[in-house]
């Protein structure tokens, strides 16, 4: 851009005049004319400057506000697409309603965001838009395919999310990125030129002034007014890029930039930081029951409410939707950093207040200790994994450990493997079942096995229940695990069946499978593809896994039971549920756990225990049996103290089914032998054993 040389110009004339008036006094006149004019010129010059710096400025504020305007447009379509896909991803652990209205209002938050894009672009930024508008049709269309597909669940739900929604995800995520950095850049070079304008406007303005001082000072107050509106509209279009409109806390942009910055290792006061993540639980209740008006409300009173719980230089942020976030940029130790945690809990854990009424809801906290260094997204997928958990296990805090949660590199895999392995089917029999005889006293015959799981990995060689138990849980595989499980050990049963050897096969059964509504489905259709008698299955549930809604559990077990099919209470004396919930429980057996048997011969208290457990037991009508039967000491502690029937090492080990007859054999053998039907109950032997485990 090239400026006029008014001083030039002025000096040039004024060199002219000096030697005419001193070639002819006549013209002294006529010189102070041609100075008169040469200052209006000058004067006209400036004004004519002042307004084409004035076009020029305005039409760079125009375009600059646009610049922020489309930056921050894209930017919020970025964030609505990432949490477009955690949703989905989120669906895919946890097939739910709740899960997939969450997915659809950020699918749906994040095409109005490209509408909005494509309304206010022009140029070269409405091809951006129409192309990105384009391709989150095309990820919302595979998306939506996946959904229904994890819904249905299909087995092609793993396939179609390869091929089809994450190639899509990563160019839409990639596009957008790229052009709203784009944007961003150009809006920076924008602001930067204006600031140029300016200043060379303030120069010339200078000039003027000496010139004219009357015309200047008119026309220094019109620019500092201008100066003043448009400094103004970048600070307001700035601040609106980095905050939440509704609550006016810092939105994901912001919050991860001052995540970037906390982990930069140059920075000089470095030290360990905490990221909290905070999900809304019964958030959807207020909206629902309340109004959107009623769920506004809770989120800006969420807001006030982590403020007044943090530190002066702590950042709240709310990420969209009902999930905010907390940096505590420095912290001293994990357990203060929980303590904020957890008064944030509590503070929510309090009634809300509102004009439509009041709205009771709290909070799930995840949080991660980390230190200059570390990566925002590790931190942040750590934090989500730790909320995911505090969620699960309804305690309200979880610090991130990964030993627990499920997005351990390890685990993580461990946990990819579990679900392809069941979205496919188990093509390979990777998942199989160990068989452990169960004795009855009374004859020293098995009638009944328990299947217990082992998983041949191709790589891990196979693998204990321990070793993925707790990361199908946590990752939400649990029941589709059971009923696969439970097909298996159905087809199994039925086949002893056919060939004259009928077997009773206990079941483990998930806590959360009482719960779901497919449950007495899915018992139903297993008896009934393999043609085994409901009489020869039996459903183990734990004590404890009765207590979350006893109502809901009680009658899927009593439709279970009508049809034939046994129902066990699995570790009994473990759990906390009460002698009514056991009196009114539908149930056939009652196991007594292990933890009771190892030391019976020794301790009094647990040979106490077991005896009332067994006469309670059969006061209800219930058969007993006893896990963890280790040495034939208890065994024959059992027999005499009344228990139906046991099971342990000290008798048979799981083994597969191939196996199971010969393991049978050696079941029954060590049973007679202990069990003497001449010497059984009442002999001097045992009851000697047995007074003295009552009676120290």
């Amino acid at each position: 851009m090239h400026w006029p040389s008014w001083r030039r110009a002025v000096e040039r004339l004024g060199r002219r005049g000096n030697a005419a008036r001193r070639a002819d006094p006549v013209l002294r006149p006529r010189r102070s004319l041609g100075m008169t004019a040469a200052l209006a010129a000058v004067l006209c010059g400036l004004g004519a400057f002042t307004l084409w710096g004035t076009l020029q400025a305005t039409r760079a504020t125009e375009v600059q506000s646009q610049a922020l305007v489309l930056d921050a447009i894209f930017s919020e379509a970025s964030a609505a697409v990432a949490v477009q896909e955690m949703q989905a991803r989120h669906y895919q652990l946890e097939p739910s309603v709740a899960s997939r209205a969450r997915y659809l209002e950020s699918a749906a938050q994040a095409d109005a965001t490209l509408r909005r894009a494509v309304e206010l672009s022009t140029g070269p930024a409405l091809e951006d838009a129409l192309r990105l508008q384009a391709e989150q049709s095309a990820y919302r269309q595979a998306a939506d395919e996946l959904i229904i597909m994890v819904t249905d669940r299909n087995p092609d739900a793993v396939q179609q999310d390869r091929l089809e929604v994450t190639p899509a995800y990563y160019t839409l995520q990639h596009d957008i990125t790229e052009v709203a950095r784009d944007h961003h850049t150009q809006a920076q070079k924008l602001v930067a030129d204006l600031r140029k304008t300016q200043t060379r406007m303030f120069a010339a303005t200078i000039v003027g002034f000496a010139v004219g001082l009357g015309l200047v000072a008119a026309i220094w107050r019109v620019m500092l007014g201008y100066q003043r509106r448009v400094l103004q509209h970048a600070e307001v279009s700035q601040y609106q890029a980095l905050h939440d409109p509704l609550t006016g806390l810092a939105n994901r942009l912001l919050f991860q930039r001052r995540l970037e910055d906390a982990l930069d290792p140059a920075r000089p006061d470095a030290e360990q930081l905490a990221v909290m993540l905070i999900d809304m639980n019964g958030f959807k209740a207020v909206n629902d029951t309340l109004g959107h008006q009623a769920g506004d409300d809770v989120l800006v009173e969420t807001g006030h409410r982590l403020r007044k719980v943090v530190r002066d230089g702590d950042t709240v942020a709310r990420l969209g939707g009902d999930e905010f976030a907390v940096l505590l940029p420095s912290v001293t130790s994990a357990e203060g950093a929980v303590e904020i945690a957890e008064r944030a809990t509590g503070a929510l854990r309090r009634n809300y207040l509102l004009p439509a009424g009041s709205a009771a809801v709290s909070g799930s906290v995840g949080m991660v200790i980390g230190r200059p260094g570390t990566s925002a997204e590790d931190m942040l997928r750590h934090a989500d994994a730790a909320m995911y958990r505090a969620k699960t296990s309804g305690k309200g805090v979880a610090l991130y450990d990964p030993e627990i949660d499920t997005d351990q590199p390890g685990r993580m895999a461990l946990f990819g493997d579990l679900r392809a392995l069941l979205t496919d089917g188990d093509p390979d029999g990777q998942l199989v079942l160990y068989y452990q005889p169960q004795v009855r006293l009374a004859d020293a015959t098995v009638s009944a096995t328990e299947a217990l799981v082992r998983w041949r990995h191709p790589q891990l060689g196979l693998l204990s229940p321990g070793a993925f138990l707790g990361v199908a849980e946590t990752g939400g595989l649990e029941i589709p695990l059971t009923y696969h499980l439970l097909r298996i050990a159905v087809k199994q049963a039925a086949h002893w069946c056919a060939q004259g050897r009928p077997m009773t096969v206990s079941v483990n059964v998930s806590p959360n499978c009482l719960l779901d509504d497919a449950f007495v489905g899915q018992v139903r259709s297993a008896v009934a593809e393999h043609g085994l008698p409901a009489t020869l299955l039996r459903l183990e549930i734990t004590e404890s896994g009765m207590t979350t809604d006893p109502g809901r559990a009680q009658d899927a077990l009593r439709r279970v039971r009508r049809d034939g099919v046994q129902v066990s209470i699995d570790d009994f004396g473990t759990g906390f549920s009460s002698l009514s919930q056991l009196k009114l429980l539908a149930a056939d057996e009652l196991k007594i756990d292990r933890t009771f048997i190892h030391d019976l011969a020794t301790d009094p208290g647990d040979a106490i225990l077991v005896r009332s457990a067994i006469d309670l037991a059969h006061n209800l009508g219930l058969f007993v049996t006893a896990e963890g039967v280790e040495d034939l000491t208890a065994l024959a502690i059992l027999d005499e103290l009344g228990c139906d029937q046991v099971q342990g090492f000290a008798l048979a080990y799981p083994v597969p089914a191939d196996e199971l007859m010969a393991e049978i054999r050696k079941a029954q053998d060590t049973a007679r032998t202990t069990l003497k039907p001449p010497t059984r109950r009442g002999t001097a032997t045992v009851q000697t054993q047995t007074a003295a485990a009552l009676n120290p």
